[in-house]
C-alpha cells in the first residue's frame, strides 16, 4: 500500500514573465534574467548580488539550479542542465498538472509552496520594488494553486520592510484565498519583530488564522547563515543562527504572548538543534525573566509548543528528539524541486528516519500537523 504524505515545505520556480514585467516597470534596478553565453541564465538582483551570499561574492543565482529536484551539484550532467536555464527545468515543476504526477512518484499528496528565485527579492533595498514584486508573485501563485486543483497550498509573500504595505498585502491575500503567508526570516535592519510597528500585521494574521512562515534564505539581508566571509559549507552548517534570533524575538519579545493564537513556521532549518535551543531559552528565562521578559507568564518552551512549527526533511536527530521539541510542532517536507530535495526517494528515507517511531507520531509529522495548521482535508486511506 502506498503511504501518502503532505509536504510542508516545497517550492515553485517563478516564471520569466514575472521578472520581465518587473524589469519593464523598474528598469535595470529590478531583478531580471540575463543569459551568459558560457554559464547560462542568471537572475540578477541589483543591490543584493553585490552583498555576501553563500559565503562568497556571487554574480547572481543560476535559474536552472532551482529546478534540478535532488540533483547532485558535483555531477557534470546536472551542471549542464543548470546551464540550460529555464529550458532545462522539467515541466513537472512549471506545469501544475504534471507536477501532481511527479509528486505521486514520491508519495506526496499535497505540497505547501514557498518561493525559489524570489529568495533574493526579500533583500532588495528598494521598498517600492519589493512591494510590487510581492504583489505580482501573489497574483501569479494563486492562479498556479487554482490550476493545481487541490494539490498545492501557496503562501503569500508579505513585504515587512513596509509594514503598512504588508498589512495591505495581507488583506489582499485573504481576499485571494490564501491560507498562510511568508515573511522574511530576519526582520528588517533595526526593526526587530517585537517592534510595535508590526502589531497590526500580527493582530490581523491572528484574527484570520493566517500562519506566517520564515523560510531559510528569505533574510532581509541576503545570506545563508549567521556568519559572513566563510565558505558555503560553514554557512550551511551555521544557518540556524538566523532563525534562532528571529524566534527568540518573537517569543521573548512578547509577540507570541500578546497574540496567543498567531502561528509561525520555521521552514527548512531542520530541527535537530531545537531541543537544546529551547532548553537554553528556558534556562535563561529562569535566570533573567524579571529583567528581560517581565510580561511573559509561561516558559519559552510553552510558547513554542502553543504557537510554533518547524519543518524538516531528512533530520533523523530531530525525529529522535521529537518528544523534547513537541511532536505537534514538527512537519515534514521534501523540498521539491531543489537540489537538496530527497525527491523521489522520500518514502525510503522516511522509513529510515522513522524507524521505531509510532504510527501516530509519524502521521502527525507527515500529514496531521500540516493539515491542522492550514485547515486542509486529509487523504482517504
Amino acid at each position: 500500500m502506498t503511504r501518502f504524505t503532505y509536504s510542508a515545505d516545497s517550492h515553485i520556480v517563478e516564471p520569466p514573465e514575472i521578472f520581465a514585467e518587473l524589469h519593464q516597470k523598474f528598469g535595470d534596478r529590478a531583478p531580471h534574467v540575463v543569459n551568459d553565453p558560457d554559464l547560462g541564465e542568471f537572475l540578477v538582483t541589483p543591490g543584493v548580488d553585490d552583498r555576501e551570499g553563500l559565503g562568497t561574492k556571487v554574480p547572481g543565482i543560476p535559474v536552472g539550479r532551482l529546478g534540478i529536484a535532488g540533483g547532485n551539484l558535483n555531477s557534470d550532467a546536472v551542471q549542464q542542465q543548470i546551464r540550460q536555464g529555464y529550458a532545462g527545468i522539467p515541466q513537472g515543476i512549471m506545469n501544475p498538472a504534471i507536477r501532481a504526477r511527479e509528486q505521486e512518484v514520491d508519495g506526496v499528496a499535497l505540497e505547501v509552496l514557498y518561493p525559489s528565485l524570489y529568495f533574493r527579492v526579500f533583500a532588495l533595498p528598494d521598498t517600492d520594488l519589493i512591494n510590487e514584486a510581492f504583489r505580482l508573485y501573489n497574483e501569479w501563485l494563486i492562479d498556479y494553486e487554482h490550476r493545481a486543483e487541490g494539490r498545492v497550498v501557496g503562501l503569500a509573500l508579505l513585504p515587512m520592510t513596509d509594514p503598512q504595505a504588508a498589512l495591505t498585502e495581507l488583506e489582499r491575500a485573504l481576499k485571494l484565498g490564501y491560507r498562510g503567508g511568508c515573511i522574511p526570516c530576519t526582520a528588517p535592519s533595526g526593526v526587530p519583530y517585537y517592534d510595535p510597528v508590526y502589531n497590526p500585521i500580527w493582530a490581523r494574521a491572528e484574527e484570520a488564522g493566517f500562519p506566517l512562515g520564515l523560510h531559510i534564505f528569505t533574510a532581509s539581508r541576503f545570506g545563508i547563515g549567521g556568519i559572513t566571509g566563510g565558505d558555503a559549507i560553514s554557512g550551511y552548517a551555521s544557518s540556524a543562527t538566523q532563525i534562532q534570533i528571529s524566534l527568540s524575538d518573537l517569543i521573548c519579545g512578547g509577540v507570541a504572548h500578546r497574540y496567543p493564537k498567531l502561528k509561525f513556521v520555521a521552514a527548512e532549518w531542520e530541527v535537530g538543534w531545537l531541543a537544546h535551543w529551547l532548553q537554553r531559552l528556558d534556562h535563561a528565562f529562569y535566570r533573567s525573566r524579571r529583567a528581560a521578559a517581565p510580561e511573559l507568564n509561561m516558559k519559552p518552551t510553552q510558547y513554542w509548543r502553543r504557537q510554533f512549527y518547524a519543518t524538516f526533511e531528512d533530520d533523523g536527530i530531530g525525529v529522535q528528539t521529537r518528544e523534547l521539541i513537541g511532536v505537534p510542532t514538527l512537519m515534514w517536507g521534501n523540498d521539491y524541486p531543489h537540489h537538496d530535495s530527497i525527491w523521489p526517494n522520500s518514502s525510503k528515507i522516511l522509513d529510515e528516519i522513522f524507524t521505531g517511531v509510532s504510527e501516530a507520531d509519524r502521521y502527525a509529522m507527515t500529514i496531521g500537523n500540516v493539515a491542522e495548521l492550514y485547515g486542509l482535508p486529509v487523504p482517504a486511506e
